[in-house]
């Protein structure tokens, strides 16, 4: 009888239209679909398909972010890491280095060599599908690496030749010429990459521009130098929210070489990505009626306290009164420099060397905890951190993900299913 035969099982893709296994396979997490593809060939074949990935994504959006930390293993190599927020790393990217022969000016003849044996790298802070990283020793090396395929792109070393010109008038050798800060954005009209760089040179900065893709590598470009003051070393880091740069001004030092305030407190400059222009903002009249209420607060201390960061898309002024409170001051109205105070975290939470990172949907926030704050607590070695994350529902504060260099860690927003 045609009943007694075994009907194949249900579970076989061949049984169902690709359509529908399609919307099926769409409704399933990116973790659980990676294990998902040994099921079939065509399992994986579709959920390797770049259209299935683009919309596997748009429908999980509200997934946590990845992670993009630099990494060194016991060989010595350096290298990227992609993680989830709990530190379960999902793929490694190894950098092949670099080897620099130094070479006598006069003659030309090879006078030695140096190498990234023994440098680092770190993570330049961006939200975005590439990675950039740069050598720390080396910081003129910077690289561009896209996750999903493992290939990198370097980016020229030597400066812009409108900037080499302006350093042979001047007298000056190129090796005063400093890198201080890079950026890494995108634009949001064209979906070009650029990468912004500002070095100095003596006691003023210039600012250098390029554009590239996978194809062209591009140039460096001279452009207009940046505004005077603006907070290029590595403790206070710039960021970029929608293709802008934003950089923390300076303005204790103003105060310390004239005895004059020129530089509001809190003050902003900005780089525009898409017309290449630098402009002033002016910071919450909050923070600036702090510094004015309290005569016994010096104004270094308060330049110490004050951080910028992105989350949720929003450029956020990190106001931490260590050990008492911390302020986020988010940037509502770019146009009108209005500023909003959405969250004022308890005093566990104001911690030194504490910065915001990443806030997730369900309103937990992660924040990179550096060296000395660790030192405090008793925990790792100089120079290392961590990630903790604060849950203002029930005002938890936990340790969630230990770090080499809490400095060097970016959100890689590709999807997991591309890894």
């Amino acid at each position: 009888m045609s009943s007694s035969k075994l009907r194949p099982s249900a579970s076989r893709s061949d049984d169902l239209p690709a359509d529908a296994l399609y919307e099926i396979l769409l409704r399933i997490p990116a973790k659980e679909l990676c294990r998902l593809r040994t099921v079939s060939p065509s399992w994986r074949a579709l959920t390797f398909d770049p259209l299935f990935i683009t919309a596997h994504k748009s429908r999980h959006h509200t997934a946590p972010p990845l992670l993009a930390i630099a990494y060194c293993d016991d060989s010595g190599t350096n290298g990227v890491a992609i993680s989830d927020i709990f530190g379960n790393v999902l793929k490694r990217i190894p950098s092949t280095g670099y080897e620099i022969v130094l070479v006598n000016e006069s003659s030309g003849d090879p006078v030695g060599q140096i190498s990234s044996k023994g440098d680092s790298i770190r993570v330049v802070r961006a939200r975005l599908d590439l990675i950039c990283f740069n050598w720390i020793f080396y910081s003129r090396d910077l690289w561009v690496l896209n996750p999903a395929t493992g290939s990198t792109i370097t980016l020229p070393t030597d400066f812009s030749e409108e900037l080499v010109h302006e350093l042979q008038v001047e007298g000056i050798k190129e090796w005063h010429c400093k890198v201080e800060s890079c950026a890494f954005g995108q634009v949001s009209s064209t979906r070009e990459y650029k990468a912004l760089r500002v070095s100095t040179i003596g006691d003023r900065k210039v600012c250098e521009i390029i554009t590239f893709n996978e194809m062209n590598h591009g140039r460096w470009r001279r452009k207009q130098d940046p505004p005077s003051h603006i907070c290029t070393g590595r403790e206070i880091r710039c960021v970029v929210v929608n293709g802008v740069v934003y950089f923390l001004m300076d303005f204790y030092s103003t105060y310390f070489e004239t005895g004059v305030i020129t530089i509001e407190s809190g003050s902003v400059a900005s780089f525009n990505l898409e017309t290449e222009e630098w402009g002033v903002l002016h910071g919450p009249q909050q923070v600036q009626r702090f510094v004015q209420e309290n005569e016994d607060y010096s104004y270094s201390k308060l330049e110490i306290e004050l951080s910028l960061a992105e989350l949720n898309g929003c450029l956020v002024m990190v106001h931490n009164i260590h050990n008492i409170s911390m302020d986020l001051w988010f940037l509502t109205d770019f146009e009108k420099c209005i500023w909003v105070k959405k969250y004022s975290m308890p005093s566990h939470v104001a911690r030194p060397c504490m910065y915001p990172f990443l806030m997730l949907d369900d309103g937990r926030i992660f924040f990179s905890a550096e060296g000395y704050l660790q030192g405090i607590l008793g925990s790792g070695e100089p120079g290392d951190g961590f990630l903790r994350s604060y849950d203002p529902r029930n005002d938890t504060f936990l340790d969630s993900l230990e770090l080499g260099d809490s400095k060097s860690i970016g959100i890689y927003t590709g999807s997991l299913l591309s890894l």
